[in-house]
């Protein structure tokens, strides 16, 4: 036993020593470590073995297990591919069966088993991370030949007959053994790390569960066994140069003119150029900064945003069409190229009727309010078929009826006056409010309530236009009257 102890140490050491002249990655891996083994949580049956009881109680404590000390456990393992690993587990030791009081005996299993790994099928195999399950059959050496049977279980107190179904009164020494179970390897770096592992251990052909047990190990581990001939840090089975150093991204070649295309691949590879030539610069014939493949107008210079070729001004106000909004309408620079909106028009209207004067309690408009008439129909003039609602309002003094009904009035005689000046009928009509959006307090004095006495003008188009009428002023009904019928005269008497 101290022999191999001394055996698995020297190895370990080798190992240790070689490990970190290898490259990042290794299909190879050395693993040493510890083991324990836990008989108790094994029970008399299948359903008893795995319960949740059975687990609280016996599974997780350590006074359940026999630990061997360190350096009792072996593990080669070779990548078959990514998420595949063949490997060869040895664990020895001196181990007691717990469950039935036998004394510790030489134990030593070995055996290959198939690692099936997360890291290279679910998530990038170079993980730190590196869980997997494993399956594994094994020689198993742990002399049961002293004991005799029946036997009681000191743990569950259950009494066995035999040592299996054959009914065997004494145990075996050699055993074939399943293990089943998982791991996960914990990488410091990308040659050592700490691993963990988790089997239970069943004896299918023995017909019994007397040796069956539960097994923990803890392992240092280590990865080697690729080469690196140029020394570029990238393994020569991944290396498209083995031969000459080059960068990870590259798979191990160089990239001279750092355009992004290995020299390998690249047909200028002295001078920068883009993949899709090859590694090669592209012309551009024009000198516009756009290159011949993007151009559309190789002789003309342009800019790149029109793909090499000048800016048409379709509608020719003057503004491109890339800044005008409107571009087959000739429109104006203030508004993107396009016409003067309606909304422009009604304000400017607005502000050229601001303090037009009425006679007292009137709609009659003064003489001193033809300038403002005349400056608001040349505005609405020029907005062509656009529709404008105009709207009157008064102060807050007077009666609710009497300030509605002035305020209809006067905006039924702003249209008028601005009809008579050209301005289409078709796009004006009026409403009046009255006093509803007044803001001066009825108390103020004349000068300030007149601040609600105005005139607005607002554009109104489409649905809501077709809801109005010309005017709000109440529809008048002429009274017709009847003429009663004209009597009818009576014959003349014939003259005898």
């Amino acid at each position: 036993m101290k022999n191999l102890k001394l055996g698995i140490s020297a190895l370990a050491l080798t190992v240790a020593s070689t490990v970190f002249a290898q490259t990042t990655t290794n299909p190879w891996v050395i693993g040493v470590g510890a083991h324990g083994v836990n008989h108790v949580a094994q029970r008399n049956n299948f359903s008893n073995t795995f319960s949740f009881n059975n687990f609280k109680e016996n599974l997780f404590g350590v006074s359940k297990y026999s630990i061997t000390p360190p350096l009792s456990k072996l593990t080669v393992a070779r990548s078959l591919g990514k998420g595949l690993v063949l490997d060869w587990q040895t664990t020895v030791g001196n181990v007691d069966n717990k469950r039935f009081a036998m004394d510790k005996e030489f134990f030593l299993m070995t055996g290959l088993g198939l690692q099936f790994k997360a890291a290279g099928l679910l998530w990038d195999e170079e993980s730190w991370f590196d869980p997997y399950l494993r399956v594994g059959a094994n020689y198993l050496r742990h002399d049961y030949t002293g004991l005799t049977f029946p036997r009681t279980d000191t743990k569950s107190g259950e009494v066995y007959g035999a040592y299996n179904e054959d009914g065997d009164l004494t145990g075996k020494a050699n055993h074939f053994t399943v293990s089943t179970g998982a791991g996960i390897n914990f990488w410091v770096t990308k040659n050592f790390g700490l691993g963990v592992q988790g089997d239970y251990v069943t004896t299918p052909v023995d017909k019994t569960g007397v040796p069956n047990f539960w097994q923990a190990s803890a392992s240092l581990l280590f990865r080697f066994g690729n080469t690196d001939r140029d020394k570029d840090g990238i393994p020569d089975k991944d290396d498209r140069c083995p031969d000459t150093p080059g960068l990870p991204e590259f798979q191990g070649c160089p990239d001279t003119d750092g355009d992004g295309i290995p020299d390998i691949d690249d047909q200028c590879p002295d001078v920068a150029g883009p993949k899709e030539n090859n590694g090669c610069p592209w012309p551009d014939t024009d000198g516009d900064g756009v290159l011949d493949k993007d151009d559309a107008c190789v002789d003309v210079p342009g800019p790149a945003e029109n793909k090499g070729c000048p800016w048409p001004d379709t509608d020719g106000d003057g503004v491109l069409d890339k800044d005008d909004a409107c571009p087959t309408v000739p429109g104006l620079p203030e508004y993107q190229g396009c016409p003067k909106p309606a909304a422009a028009y009604a304000t400017e209207a607005t502000g050229a009727l601001k303090n037009i004067l009425f006679d007292f309690n009137k709609a009659t408009l003064r003489p001193e309010s033809n300038g403002k008439l005349d400056q608001a129909a040349e505005i609405l003039r020029g907005s062509k078929d656009a529709t404008f609602l105009v709207t009157g309002h008064t102060d807050a003094k007077g009666s609710d009826a009497y300030n509605l009904k002035l305020s209809r009035e006067r905006a039924a005689s702003v249209v008028k006056a601005l009809e008579a000046r050209g301005v289409n009928p078709s796009q004006l009509k009026s409403v009046g409010v009255g006093k509803r959006d007044a803001k001066v307090p009825a108390t103020a004095s004349d000068a300030e309530r007149q601040a609600d006495r105005k005139v607005v003008v607002e554009a109104v188009n489409g649905a809501a236009w077709d809801a109005l009428r010309k005017s709000d002023l109440p529809v008048v009904e002429k009274k017709v009257v009847k003429k009663a019928p004209a009597k009818k005269k009576a014959p003349a008497k014939k003259k005898k």
